[in-house]
């Protein structure tokens, strides 16, 4: 297992969330499915190239040509949702035996997500006075006790309760709270369709994408209204940080990203063509 840092050679694979593993870019043959991923992790390199000028970072674990895992990391002061300082936050870690998504485990490389979070620590146990983590991203059910084997410890603050690893005294963040002013219409006879996304996870333009297409294929059925909220500007304009809504109403039964399947179910109840 090689650890990679991100640049040009690497952002692609990152940027595709579980590693670039299915070789996207270089196959000559693309399903509906592979073509829409490899939309949304285009959005995401964008988005990537974006911050890392900004101090963003990532380690990318290669097991021989084929990308299998990652840790995605910033200066917290790019945060969108947290305040403090002298702190590099994890946004995301993904590593071969817990994909994110749902989907199903792959065959598990021992030691993966140590070597990537043994390397992240290195990179920036100069640069700062702690990391902090949040709870509930893809590398594994038990947070608290694989980061525990590494020095972090559980804090609560203002009722965000997050992970830190202190190299010295430093004061936990707290968060950043946007209050909704976005206001949900309806439209007699039309479904509404509102999503706000953002490019920091390909979990989000992938569902607008597929968003796209069908509320396309449903017509005037349908009002599409998209908004990205990738800066503090736009949350505070909305107050909403995520999700897609029909009519104001969040009607998904998962928080992952949604398939040209599920959005076509949920729509055709909102629509006169199958009521």
């Amino acid at each position: 297992m090689e650890i990679k840092p991100l640049n040009n050679d690497t952002i692609i694979a990152e940027a595709c969330c579980v590693g670039d593993d299915r070789g996207l870019e270089k196959k000559s043959e693309l399903t509906e499915q592979e073509c829409t991923a490899l939309s949304a992790a285009r959005i995401k390199a964008d988005w990537l190239k974006k911050m890392i000028p900004e101090g963003l970072s990532a380690k990318i674990a290669y097991s021989g040509d084929k990308a299998v895992g990652f840790i995605e990391y910033m200066p917290i002061e790019l945060s969108n949702f947290h305040k403090g300082k002298d702190l590099y936050i994890i946004n995301c870690m993904t590593a071969p035996h817990t994909p994110p998504w749902g989907g199903p485990h792959r065959e598990r490389i021992p030691g993966c997500g140590s070597v990537l979070l043994t390397a992240m620590i290195e990179d920036v146990k100069n640069k700062c006075k702690g990391i902090i983590t949040p709870f509930g991203f893809a590398y594994t059910d038990d947070m608290r006790g694989f980061f525990s084997k590494f020095g972090f410890e559980e804090f609560e603050d203002e009722g965000l309760k997050m992970l830190i690893k202190r190299f010295e005294p430093v004061e936990p963040p707290s968060p950043i709270r946007y209050e909704q002013r976005y206001q949900f219409r309806q439209i007699p006879g039309k479904a509404v369709v509102d999503i706000f996304w953002s490019s920091m996870c390909p979990a989000a333009p992938y569902t607008l994408l597929n968003l796209r297409d069908v509320c396309k294929e449903f017509g005037e059925e349908e009002v599409f209204n998209e908004f990205c909220v990738d800066d503090r500007e736009a949350l505070n304009k909305y107050g909403i940080e995520a999700g897609a809504y029909v009519n104001g109403k969040y009607p998904w039964s998962t928080y992952g990203p949604l398939s040209k399947e599920e959005i076509r179910e949920v729509l055709k109840k909102f629509s006169k063509k199958y009521v």
